[in-house]
């Protein structure tokens, strides 16, 4: 079920009276796409916060606008603390859109006590599918992960059915890998350098002087 997005129409523009709407707990939006004007709107900021931690993609709009929109792209500040502005696209049930979604990894892997680490190469990846059937997320199971396997898009789970990916599901997402480490014959020769003493600048002069 989307998230209901409360929104006002928005007439004035500017970044100090947009400083001002977020003073107020709202937050300046545009509405684009399906062929329509583009339309300034300004949404509630807690139930934007509210969409977001609940993992919502796409949510109905209710006030200034109606119908579906998907949270297209989320402009944060320098610090990713506060949102700034929000882009919102039209959607219809009907439509297919393109969206990234996060990969998480579940499991413990077997490599882990083979000696490997595991790298997760790809951390959200591009599907295309209806607005009403976008996941949270997308779950690599890494449990039969050895040292040299690897996890490929096409393996992970949760994409919806009639779902693709945009780009190649051949691409590696997650694989175990032994651990780089430093070649024995450097550390060796690095050993015996370090035992040897250093010289000592002047001490030969001295030694003449001494004399």
């Amino acid at each position: 079920m989307s998230e209901v997005l409360e929104v006002a129409a928005r007439t004035e523009h500017g970044k100090l009276r947009n400083r001002r709407l977020r003073d107020s707990g709202k937050l300046p939006a545009v509405l684009y796409g399906h062929g329509g004007e583009s339309v300034s709107l300004s949404v509630c900021s807690d139930q934007l916060n509210a969409s977001l931690r609940h993992g919502a993609k796409v949510v109905d709009l209710q006030g200034a606008a109606q119908g579906q929109a998907l949270l297209q792209e989320i402009q944060w500040d320098t610090f990713h603390q506060y949102i700034l502005h929000v882009d919102l696209l039209r959607v219809d049930e009907k439509d297919r859109v393109k969206i990234e979604v996060d990969i998480v990894l579940r499991g413990d892997a077997a490599g882990t006590h083979e000696g490997g680490v595991v790298e997760q190469m790809v951390r959200k990846i591009e599907i295309e599918t209806s607005p009403g059937s976008i996941p949270e997320n997308l779950v690599a199971k890494v449990n039969e992960l050895h040292v040299g396997d690897s996890l490929k898009a096409s393996q992970l789970e949760g994409l919806p059915a009639g779902a693709t990916y945009v780009k190649d599901d051949e691409m590696v997402i997650v694989h175990c890998i032994k651990p780089t480490t430093s070649d024995s014959s450097d550390e060796e020769e690095a050993a015996e350098g370090g035992s040897s003493e250093p010289e000592v600048i002047g001490q030969k002069t001295e030694e003449k002087e001494t004399k």
